[in-house]
């Protein structure tokens, strides 16, 4: 009976728990303050710059290997591999890297004949 409750409690910390402990990325998860600074140039509008602050969050995705950036004012998975290192998907062309388990920094750029558009992003954990 002993080692039944055991079993039962030992699978409700692995598996009752949203985070897993077994997953890497884990360590990476949270909620956090991101800088964002914004940059743009087209031949209709010019340059614009804008940098503000913003609460957001890192999450799990349902690909075992990414993780999911986002505010309320963006949105972007990214890969993430052991060491860190982000690696972002086609639509948002972007890397960077968990600088450590509570700050991660991350660029993304978009390229078009006639413009260009980056994102600078960095956060700290909360």
């Amino acid at each position: 009976m002993k080692t039944k409750l055991i079993l039962l409690i030992l699978c409700f910390f692995m598996f009752g728990c949203k985070k897993n402990p077994f997953d890497y990325r884990t360590k990476y998860l949270g909620d956090y303050i991101f800088v964002v600074h914004n940059s743009s140039w087209n031949p209709t509008n010019g340059q614009f710059d804008t940098t503000y602050t913003v609460d957001g969050n890192v999450d799990y995705v349902s690909d075992k290997n990414s993780v999911l950036i986002s505010s309320p004012t963006f949105s972007l998975q990214a890969t993430v591999y052991e060491d860190g290192t982000l690696e972002g998907y086609w639509n948002n062309n972007g890397e960077g890297e968990f600088e450590s388990t509570k700050k991660i920094k991350y660029h993304c750029g978009y390229y078009w004949p006639g413009g260009q558009s980056n994102s600078y992003i960095t956060g700290e954990k909360k």
